[in-house]
């Protein structure tokens, strides 16, 4: 059984997801101009990345953080495709790239963060 925490986590990744996935939505013509790409994607797959790797029960195990760095991608994939239907934007596997290494920096962060506290 899934633990509260673990439940709250899941709760806020789809959450985060969702806002992604609305903000994909968006015609090219609607976002703001200049900001290059690797920021906004990286700063929210980081952020899913962060309360994702919370959902599963051994966060630390090699196995654990390869499936969820893969499923981070999959996600970014899924985004990329998702942004062919909506006007003025297009499938980037560089954005892909930028959304895992964000995914992945999130994790890093909570990991880092858990093992402070474990410390003392």
């Amino acid at each position: 059984m899934a633990s509260r925490p673990r439940i709250i986590a899941a709760a806020v990744s789809l959450l985060i997801y969702a806002g992604i996935f609305l903000m994909s939505s968006l015609p090219a013509s609607s976002l703001p101009t200049g900001i290059p790409d690797f920021i906004p994607h990286g700063l929210e797959y980081a952020l899913l990345g962060f309360f994702f790797i919370q959902v599963f029960a051994a966060p630390r195990r090699p196995a654990i953080l390869a499936l969820a760095f893969l499923l981070l991608a999959v996600l970014g994939l899924l985004d990329e495709w998702h942004q062919l239907s909506t006007p003025g934007r297009v499938f980037s596997l560089l954005d892909v790239l930028y959304d895992s290494l964000g995914g992945a920096a999130g994790m890093a962060v909570f990991l880092a963060i858990a093992s402070r506290k474990r410390d003392t």
